[in-house]
């Protein structure tokens, strides 16, 4: 099989494009991966040991003999469909030794420079749901915005986000995982966001942006999309100075029965 002609591949550039047009990856601001199927994997027919090999310290466990597709550093989302042999391609993990081999695409480049992040954020994801294999990464301009003016404390910023729309409860009972600001690219915002994502699908950076996980693009965009809306229609009423205090924790409660859900523990009071 050609590895462009993998249905993933296609969506991630037509999803890529989508987040372009809405202004969410400016110029090369954002990453996506995906953790491609056994099946998938062995109809490449790929020879481990063939690629380019690249050093990378810490690689986890969890992704060992795992096949890997990701967008390229440095990146333009708005060009990424017509480009798929430079901007994305496909990276083998061996079974020891840290490093991974480029085994399609990527000529001429390297993967995103958060790859070792994504590849533990999707270990970790791995750990709690086997069927987690997306991490996606961009600049959603209304959770950019709200960051700027909403409580920092991930609580109340998740509960701000419950109470505007009943499909938040549903899409993230979870609730939202928050990171204070702190320079990208390094240990210390990789650390926070991993112990976030142990029970959580999405963590938001201040001033920075977002990285959500999910079982296919498309999950984990839509759960991107419904935050990203929250978080437009929050800042909107607040604009407005009059604020209704939203669904109340009776009504969330509800909705959690209602849809056999489990909220985060400790959020609700009843």
């Amino acid at each position: 099989m050609d590895w462009k002609s993998i249905p993933t591949v296609k969506e991630a550039a037509e999803l890529s494009y989508l987040m372009w047009e809405r202004g969410w990856d400016e110029a090369n601001g954002g990453n996506i991966s995906y953790l491609l199927t056994d099946e998938e994997a062995e109809s490449l027919g790929y020879v481990p040991g063939t690629g380019r090999t690249i050093e990378l310290p810490g690689v986890p466990d969890g992704v060992r003999g795992k096949y890997v597709f990701v967008t390229a550093t440095g990146s333009h989302f708005r060009e990424l469909k017509d480009n798929l042999d430079e901007l994305t391609g496909i990276c083998y993990i061996p079974e020891e030794g840290d490093c991974y081999e480029i085994a399609y695409g990527l000529e001429n480049s390297r993967p995103t420079s958060e790859f070792d992040t994504h590849l533990a954020a999707m270990a970790v994801r791995l750990a709690a749901d086997p069927e987690q294999r997306v991490v996606m990464h961009n600049h959603a301009t209304s959770v950019l915005a709200m960051t700027h003016v909403a409580p920092i404390d991930e609580k109340e910023f998740t509960l701000a986000l419950w109470r505007v729309i009943t499909e938040a409860m549903v899409l993230f009972p979870d609730g939202i995982g928050y990171v204070p600001w702190c320079v990208c690219g390094g240990k210390e915002i990789a650390d926070k966001t991993l112990e976030k994502m142990r029970d959580r699908r999405i963590v938001i950076w201040g001033y920075h942006g977002v990285f959500t996980t999910g079982k296919s693009l498309h999950d984990a965009f839509g759960l991107l999309e419904t935050v990203n809306k929250c978080c437009e229609v929050w800042l909107t009423a607040e604009a407005c100075g009059h604020r209704n205090p939203g669904i109340d924790d009776k009504g969330l409660r509800e909705i959690c029965d209602t849809f056999g859900l489990t909220p985060r523990e400790g959020y609700l009071t009843c």
